[in-house]
């Protein structure tokens, strides 16, 4: 079986790169290769607005408990593992069932994850201890932040498959284990694991066009020329 986390350039430099870049430029090739359904929805955000992702999904798909079934919470110890075998940095990305009652993350979530190779999440729902991950620096992308604890609202079901995020332009985002995910300020945006390294060049393409012009405008050039030489910007 091939491993998701192998791409003809490193990971760490495939993170490095992506974060280099901007989710609006990421988006603008994916739409442009015929993929403009690959963001998320618009209320899916940083807790700081400073922090960026960047980094390949650990897929984690939770479920609504009201049991507080301590056999569903005991499988952390096995997610933690798994996070660890992938032996790459990884973004933990969690499908919440669109549920909107508790908070899904939260700094021990964090403290663990980050010793298993975890360099940030995106959660689709609930955020809390929102001051210790400022305080680590620790970047986190969700829907909402609450004090509420997930114990008896809800639970971890199965990791490292296919889950569904909610989407920009569509009800759901399909995100798979291998595939990037990048986010700022503007949102989140899902590239699919086998266009990660051309989605990336195209980018930087495009930056360094966007630079281009950006430099003729500086320079004083007339900004209706510029527009003509260069088209749709």
């Amino acid at each position: 079986m091939t491993n998701p986390y192998e791409y003809a350039v490193s990971v760490p430099e495939l993170i490095e790169r992506y974060r280099a870049t901007y989710s609006g430029a990421v988006y603008d090739v994916l739409d442009a290769m015929g993929y403009p359904y690959q963001a998320l929805a618009s209320d899916i955000k940083p807790v700081d607005n400073r922090w960026v992702i960047a980094g390949p999904a650990f897929t984690l798909k939770g479920i609504p408990e009201p049991t507080g079934d301590e056999r569903l919470r005991a499988r952390r110890i096995h997610m933690f593992e798994a996070m660890k075998e992938v032996g790459v940095p990884i973004i933990d990305v969690r499908d919440c069932s669109f549920d909107m009652q508790a908070a899904h993350y939260g700094e021990m979530n964090a403290t663990v994850g980050a010793s298993c190779g975890v360099i940030g999440a995106l959660v689709d729902g609930g955020s809390r201890d929102t001051r210790f991950l400022l305080e680590r620096d620790f970047p986190v992308f969700a829907r909402y932040l609450t004090p509420v604890e997930a114990v008896k609202r809800w639970s971890y079901y199965d990791w490292q498959l296919t889950i569904a995020l909610r989407g920009a332009l569509t009800s759901i985002v399909v995100v798979s284990p291998g595939d990037f995910v990048m986010g700022d300020l503007d949102g989140v945006v899902v590239i699919p694991r086998d266009i990660v390294v051309e989605v990336l060049e195209k980018t930087e393409e495009l930056i360094r066009h966007e630079d281009q012009v950006r430099e003729e405008f500086n320079d004083g050039e007339d900004p209706v020329e510029v527009y003509r030489r260069h088209g749709r910007l």
